[in-house]
């Protein structure tokens, strides 16, 4: 965990800030077309597809969050 941690800080000095955001609508079809068929639907693949970097593709297939009804 703490070699992982130092690496991130090391790619990214200023923390994680990516210049492209994608919707929440956007991000429930890449985990749907990953899901679908992730030996087609590759991070490289969905990177150059909705225009994000590998990074942040691996951080929305990684992630479980999902908003509250409150949210």
């Amino acid at each position: 965990w703490a070699q992982h941690r130092a690496s991130m800080k090391a790619k990214f000095p200023d923390g994680w800030a990516p210049p492209h955001k994608l919707s929440r609508a956007a991000m429930d079809g890449l985990r749907a077309l990953h899901a679908h068929d992730p030996d087609t639907f590759t991070t490289p693949v969905l990177s150059e597809k909705f225009r994000v970097s590998p990074e942040a593709v691996r951080r929305i297939l990684r992630s479980k969050w999902q908003p509250t009804k409150e949210q």
